[in-house]
């Protein structure tokens, strides 16, 4: 597909946006654009541009500037979701190590399910792991998250002997939904009761907000804007709660967090179009 073809949608919205004809040089600068940023929100730049009223006051010279700056916004609004996504990862990650290393005794409880399977076992040689018993489905699931670990980083990280909670950390987020889900009576114990929460935690209710969140995490990173961000937002502070973190405080402290921005080292020259000046 040519690039003019893939734009034709982007192209269009432009002849709304513009309130001038473009010259080559403006058509460049725009061609630029369209090769370069995200596609989804270019034209939903654009589209919000369309509905500015202050755009018909800013000089054509502009006009392409502003659409830069609302695309900034959006992509600020795009990446501030991470944060909030990062802290369920984390906080589900860690309060099923220690959750499930109290359930079976020991934080390494998943070696023996690790060197079972190099010993050539069967799952069906697992009725219990380190004397609990446990369904058939739980050591599925860990199974086939075992199965799912190719990395060679991540594979070297749960090899060998004194390991603790490495396992969790190498699980993608659908395996860690997997298991949290597979096993629900220890995973309901790890938040806090429905009498704080004010509403039934039910293995429906986590399965719906885990979908929303692995949905969204999948988004951000492959570059797809987040439609809903209020919708994400809430699954992350469901999930937060449960694990007693509060939502509010964190993005508060998000926000006044101020760090070291890492200087670029390359001088702007005129090839460089974007973003706009």
């Amino acid at each position: 597909m040519s690039i003019s073809k893939r734009h034709v949608t982007t192209r269009e919205l432009l002849g709304e946006y513009l309130t001038f004809t473009p010259g080559s040089r403006e058509i460049d600068l725009l061609e630029a654009d369209m090769r370069t940023l995200n596609p989804t929100l270019l034209r939903d730049a654009i589209l919000e541009g369309v509905n500015t009223r202050v755009r018909r006051s800013v000089p054509a010279s502009d006009q392409r500037r502003l659409l830069h700056q609302i695309y900034a916004r959006k992509v600020k609004e795009f990446s501030s979701l991470y944060p909030f996504l990062f802290a369920v990862e984390n906080s589900l990650r860690s309060a099923l190590a220690d959750h499930s290393g109290a359930k079976f005794g020991r934080s390494d409880w998943w070696t023996l399910i690790r060197d079972g399977r190099l010993a050539g076992k069967t799952q069906q040689a697992f009725p219990n792991i380190w004397g609990v018993p446990v369904s058939a489905a739980f050591v599925k699931v860990v199974w086939r998250a075992m199965d799912a670990i190719t990395n060679p980083t991540h594979l070297a990280s749960i090899s060998g002997p004194d390991r603790t909670d490495e396992f969790y950390y190498c699980l993608s987020l659908g395996d860690l939904w997997g298991i949290l889900g597979t096993d629900w009576v220890m995973t309901r114990s790890m938040f806090c009761p429905d009498k704080d929460l004010g509403f039934t935690f039910a293995r429906k209710t986590f399965d719906d907000t885990m979908r929303i969140i692995k949905d969204a995490r999948n988004e951000l990173y492959h570059s797809n804007p987040i439609r809903d961000r209020k919708k994400v937002v809430e699954a992350c502070e469901r999930i937060l709660n449960g694990l007693n973190v509060h939502l509010g405080d964190y993005d508060a402290d998000l926000g006044a967090a101020r760090y070291v921005r890492v200087p670029p080292t390359v001088l702007r020259g005129t090839r460089h179009v974007i973003p706009a000046r």
